[in-house]
């Protein structure tokens, strides 16, 4: 994978901001996941995938809204998605429902609803989740 720039809005003491995020694949399967956003914050972050990065990041900068996909608690990415994709895309899923190709999102595409929530919150839906569709007749 190439390097790649993207932009994402971020909510930061209740004002939105543009931040540049970085993201870099190393040959020994290291991502790296760098935000720059004015001159408030600057960071880096690595992982097996980008969703863990992004995670991580999402830890450390607690006061900061992440306005993107990956940040919604229903959006979690599945074995094959962080393996073979790095974890850029997820499923955006609903209790209850299997998740189907068209569910598919890009981790770092706009979302405004449901995001100021923790990896850990977001981990715990997961769960849920996976407990729902087992429930199914």
């Amino acid at each position: 994978m190439e390097d790649q720039k993207d932009q994402i809005k971020v909510i930061i003491n209740g004002k939105e901001k543009e931040a540049e995020l970085n993201l870099s694949y190393s040959k020994e399967r290291v991502c790296s996941l760098s935000i720059s956003v004015d001159d408030d914050y600057q960071a880096t972050f690595h992982d097996y995938d980008f969703f863990s990065c992004f995670a991580a990041m999402r830890e450390e900068l607690k006061d900061v809204i992440f306005l993107c996909k990956g940040a919604k608690i229903n959006v979690y990415p599945s074995a094959m998605a962080r393996d073979m994709g790095l974890g850029m895309l997820a499923y955006e899923v609903t209790l209850g429902e299997q998740a189907k190709t068209e569910d598919l999102v890009r981790i770092f595409d706009y979302e405004e609803h449901d995001v100021a929530v923790s990896p850990e919150e977001q981990r715990r839906f997961h769960l849920k989740w996976i407990d729902s569709i087992r429930q199914r007749p």
